[in-house]
């Protein structure tokens, strides 16, 4: 065979080989899947997130009507949790609790089915009609007596309570009174810290000059000791005013207690009432009275 012959048939060889492959290639792409049912052919692409659901409204407050016909739970108000002394006065021994009968007391809120509430969820349902356990019941306990952690926190801790405490800030960390890190430790606790003023004064005669002092400073200075705001408020001796309403509310405070007036029909948050039980009522005694006041 001569060179021009050998050339010419390798060329023919290669030519079939090429067109071979193509054929086999061509084959190869025809047998591949196309893009599923479903799916989009473009690829690196991910189906659309569903949308996030709507949030839902925020609470409707409502009207003082509805605050004044959900204002029906009950709310106890203690003082010193000790033993009486020889130098108490009677009027004294009309606030002291012995621990013995604040036990007896709060054994008979848990046998009479009583769940406790925090100050926070009472005034969510009065204003927003957020329903409460059933048989709900307040807590609250005035001044800030250092008897408040040393013998109150056990009890209610052993009964599975809970309890709003209202120090005066004048008093924080002297003897016989909370310090701030018993403070800290009632709200670590879970319990709830509103405050009582700055030194007692009643706020039905407090002169202009003084309100800062006796409200927003004491807020101020208790949001700063367990380090969240503090909004609710106990009007010392119970003492109220409708300039003290006004001035309540300007300070930032959602809502606060007084003791047995009527509610002011305008303002009821602000004039929410308690009762004080004294050490000489025992545990029926004491049902009885939450049933007939609220």
């Amino acid at each position: 065979m001569s060179w021009h012959g050998a050339a010419m048939d390798r060329r023919t060889f290669l030519a079939a080989g090429v067109a071979g492959l193509a054929a086999l290639a061509g084959c190869s792409a025809d047998r591949s899947p196309g893009p599923r049912a479903g799916t989009t052919a473009r690829t690196g692409e991910l189906p659309a997130p569903s949308p996030a659901p709507a949030p839902p409204p925020p609470p409707t407050p409502g009207t003082p009507q509805e605050i004044l016909a959900r204002s029906t739970v009950p709310v106890l108000c203690f003082h010193q949790l000790r033993e009486f002394r020889p130098d108490d006065s009677p009027y004294a021994r009309t606030i002291i609790t012995p621990p013995a009968v604040f036990t007896a007391q709060l054994q008979a809120l848990r046998d009479g089915g009583y769940t406790t509430v925090p100050g926070p969820a009472l005034i969510d349902h009065l204003q927003f009609g957020i329903p409460l356990p059933e048989r709900p019941v307040l807590l609250t306990f005035d001044d800030g007596s250092v008897t408040h952690h040393s013998v109150a926190l056990p009890a209610l801790q052993q009964f599975g309570f809970v309890g709003t405490f209202f120090p005066m800030t004048v008093v924080l960390d002297k003897p016989d009174w909370l310090s701030r890190e018993q403070v800290r430790d009632l709200d670590r606790a879970g319990m709830t810290i509103g405050s009582h003023t700055y030194d007692h004064q009643r706020l039905d005669r407090l002169p202009a000059d003084q309100w800062d002092i006796q409200l927003a400073e004491p807020a101020a200075e208790l949001a700063e000791v367990v380090g969240h705001p503090v909004d609710l408020l106990a009007y010392p001796n119970g003492m109220w005013s409708p300039e003290a309403l006004d001035r309540a509310a300007a300070a930032g405070y959602r809502a606060a207690f007084q003791l047995s007036d009527p509610q002011d029909v305008q303002h009821p948050l602000l004039t929410v009432r308690r009762i004080m039980p004294p050490p000489t009522w025992d545990g029926p005694t004491l049902l009885a009275r939450m049933a007939s006041d609220f």
